[in-house]
Parts: C-alpha cells; sequence; structure tokens
C-alpha cells in the first residue's frame, strides 16, 4: 500500500462557532487503496489516518475536532487527541 502525500498552508477552525482560527502547516498521506481484478469494491467507508498539524506561529491547539481549510480551497475533517493529530479520510 502507498501513499499519496500533500503538505501546505491553511487555517483550522473547530468544529464548534467559537470565533477562534488558527494558522497551520500540514502534512496529509492520503492511503491508495489496493484492488485486486474480479473482486467486487468495498463499501464507502471512512477511517481515520495520522497527519501532521503545527501553528505556523507557535500557538498551543487544544484538542478536539476541527475543519481545516487549505490554501488551494480544499476543505478536510481533523481531530487531535493527546497531540495526536488525524484525518477523516473517506475511501
Amino acid at each position: 500500500m502507498s501513499a499519496d502525500k500533500e503538505t501546505g498552508r491553511g487555517r483550522l477552525v473547530p468544529t464548534r462557532p467559537t470565533g477562534v482560527q488558527y494558522q497551520v502547516e500540514y502534512t496529509i498521506k492520503f492511503p491508495v487503496e489496493v484492488r485486486q481484478h474480479g473482486r467486487a469494491p468495498a463499501a464507502a467507508t471512512s477511517r481515520w489516518t495520522k497527519c501532521s498539524v503545527r501553528s505556523a506561529h507557535a500557538h498551543f491547539i487544544p484538542d478536539g475536532t476541527y475543519f481545516l481549510h487549505a490554501d488551494d480551497g480544499r476543505v478536510h475533517q481533523l481531530k487531535s487527541r493527546d497531540g495526536e493529530w488525524e484525518y477523516l479520510a473517506a475511501a
């Protein structure tokens, strides 16, 4: 299983409206699913995949769920628990 990688900058906004946002730098590895010939594709599933997020201005970012508004216009859903970041990957 290989993975595509996206690195960039964006705004991290909590899923609950708080008025707070963080400027961040991120790295997301997108898992690539390898399908066997002759097999039906698996049902669409979502899973949390590890990623890296850090504040561009060295601010503390509390644990929780967030939307990452990337500078390229994409929006990703992320969560942090005990300082470990995960990305919601839809297969």
